[in-house]
């Protein structure tokens, strides 16, 4: 196994939870320098656009709970993405508290090339594993998530 020894410290070496915290740190680094220079988008912006993308139009909470994320950081998170012209939102007939968002056609435009520019950022992150190898990280990641913590949050 390469890299046996990460930081030198036997009992964060030998847990799985730093590792993979230290793995996720790394991607997201990687990742988000990319989207950030070449789209000016964050991942969670990408996250915003590909769940908009898959729902259509929905209400920003239908958003914030797909996420899994908090109210507050789900309406930072649209705003920016509203300045940046990727969604829109537009308030219910029926519900005047509710926003429904929907994606733009700039939004689609930027989902679909940053998309393509992930993935290539993905293949290199997880080059050091077989086809096999990332196909049993991802069931084992599966594993561990409570479907009930991600629920109650």
């Amino acid at each position: 196994m390469q890299n046996e020894t990460i930081i030198a410290i036997p009992e964060l070496d030998s847990s799985p939870s730093f590792i993979m915290g230290l793995a996720y740190k790394q991607f997201r680094t990687i990742a988000s320098q990319m989207l950030n220079a070449e789209f000016d988008i964050t991942l969670e912006m990408l996250g915003a656009l590909r769940v908009l993308t898959h729902l259509g139009e929905v209400p920003q909470q239908t958003l914030a709970e797909t996420l899994n994320r908090e109210r507050s950081v789900t309406k930072r998170l649209v705003d920016n993405c509203i300045k940046r012209e990727l969604i829109i939102a537009r308030k219910s007939d029926t519900n005047k508290k509710a926003r429904y968002l929907v994606v733009t056609d700039k939004g689609l435009l930027v989902k679909k090339q940053a998309s393509a520019k992930l993935q290539k950022v993905i293949d290199d992150f997880y080059s050091p594993l077989t086809s096999d190898e990332q196909k049993l990280l991802l069931s084992l990641c599966k594993k561990l998530i409570k479907e009930d913590f991600l629920l109650s949050e």
